[in-house]
């Protein structure tokens, strides 16, 4: 049983109070490297790494000067007497606010990876119990050829560990600390001092700004999380699809603990997939909400603040319903009800037409020609639907087709395990090592 959601860690990332004490950790390594430049003495320094962060100081002064970052900077001074004047030293607003949310972004993708570490765990175990579960394959919502049931669920598996992937690569582009002072220029500090934070902050230092770090590293990441959330709508997409009544071949957890109970206020037998719903729904907000990351990328000049508003909201809320439709999705894969039975039931159904590339590819290869071989299995396949005969036994009447392959070459054709004998190959080419 999966534990009950808590968005305590993403929601403890994305608080106030952690973007604030963020904030205390740039001024504090600030204040730390101007000590090792032997600007700041000692004796300061130490009263200096000793001083906390006070929402209702800082609120006192907010509501004075209606600016963040001076009122933060007077909250903080507070504990201080003669040493406050190093607070702030040579630096500007962005130096500390665009470096706290870098290291806001690290924090967030090392949470968000850990988590899809989790789903990807839970989608592997599922493909290999399902290795040897024969399903209908469909395209275009129609009837295609079997497949392994498995192999859906390890399709998703290496989508995410793409994802994962790129979550990694920009772990690395997000983690930057800018200490370059107004408009990037080292007017008022120093690229030594910039990396001597930098490397208290474990960040790397920026290679040139102006006085931003830009926004298309911000706007990767909020795609990143895109990318995600689209991925886990099309799980949920494929199990909506195939929870449908007329379908049945998988549910959603139901009536469990923790899990939804009722499906409907007034039909007593619902059973609708609102978990899944929930997922798709909650994309929707993600990827609208990566439209405005890209919006923030063009700024005036060496800047302006009509991105932070907009981040303010977009990337707490991406990050946290991400977070969340995440572990929705590793409770559906986990407690997913996989009804087998129903599986074969429609593969049935089909009345053996979706072998019916099979029986084309041996004629074919008994010697006859591709076109004509086209048109034959084809006005079978259509006898077969208007007739409702399976197509085993058309073939086994048509005299064309006896004249090409034994009957006991054509009862093989229609065998649902030929279509699943290289799925435990393709697993062990995401790295498996299924023996």
């Amino acid at each position: 049983m999966i534990p009950r959601y808590s968005r305590d860690k993403i929601s403890s990332i994305w608080s106030d109070e952690k973007m604030y004490n963020f904030w205390l950790d740039v001024e504090i390594a600030t204040c730390e490297a101007w000590s090792e430049m032997g600007v700041i003495p000692d004796k300061d320094l130490s009263k200096i790494k000793k001083i906390k962060f006070d929402i209702q100081k800082y609120e006192k002064y907010f509501n004075e000067t209606k600016h963040d970052i001076v009122s933060f900077v007077k909250s903080i001074s507070e504990y201080l007497e003669e040493e406050s004047r190093w607070i702030h030293h040579g630096i500007t607003s962005n130096d500390v606010k665009d470096t706290g949310l870098s290291l806001q972004l690290k924090a967030s993708i090392i949470h968000i990876s850990n988590e899809l570490e989790t789903l990807m765990n839970s989608l592997k175990r599922k493909a290999i119990e399902e290795i040897d579960t024969p399903c209908v394959g469909r395209s275009h919502g129609m009837h295609a050829e079997p497949m392994s049931f498995g192999a859906k669920l390890g399709i998703f598996w290496d989508e995410l560990k793409r994802h994962k992937d790129r979550l990694n690569e920009t772990k690395e582009r997000v983690a930057i600390c800018m200490i370059s002072g107004p408009v990037g220029s080292y007017a008022t500090v120093s690229p030594e001092l910039e990396q001597i934070v930098s490397k208290k902050l474990n960040l790397v230092p920026a290679k040139i700004t102006n006085q931003v770090i830009q926004r298309d590293i911000h706007g990767e990441y909020s795609q990143n999380l895109a990318l995600i959330a689209s991925s886990l709508e099309k799980i949920a997409l494929e199990i909506r699809h195939l929870q449908r009544s007329e379908v049945d071949e998988v549910r959603e957890p139901f009536g469990k603990k923790g899990f939804v109970t009722k499906g409907s206020s007034s039909m007593p037998h619902k059973r609708n997939p609102e978990l899944s719903e929930r997922i798709c729904g909650l994309s929707r907000i993600i990827r609208s909400n990566s439209s405005a990351s890209l919006e923030n990328i063009p700024l005036w000049h060496e800047r302006d603040i009509s991105h932070s508003s907009a981040e303010r909201i977009i990337l707490p809320d991406s990050s946290i319903a991400l977070d969340y439709i995440i572990y929705l999705t590793n409770q559906i894969i986990s407690d997913l009800d996989i009804n087998r039975e129903k599986m074969l039931e429609n593969l049935d159904k089909a009345k053996g037409l979706i072998f019916s590339p099979r029986v084309m590819l041996k004629i074919i290869e008994a010697g006859m020609d591709k076109s004509e071989a086209y048109d034959l299995v084809q006005s079978l396949s259509m006898e077969c639907i208007d007739s409702g005969n399976n197509l085993k036994d058309l073939c086994l009447q048509n005299e064309i087709i006896k004249s090409k392959l034994s009957i006991s070459e054509i009862s093989e054709i229609f065998d649902y395990k030929f279509y699943l004998r290289f799925t435990k190959e393709q697993f062990n080419s995401l790295g498996w090592n299924i023996d």
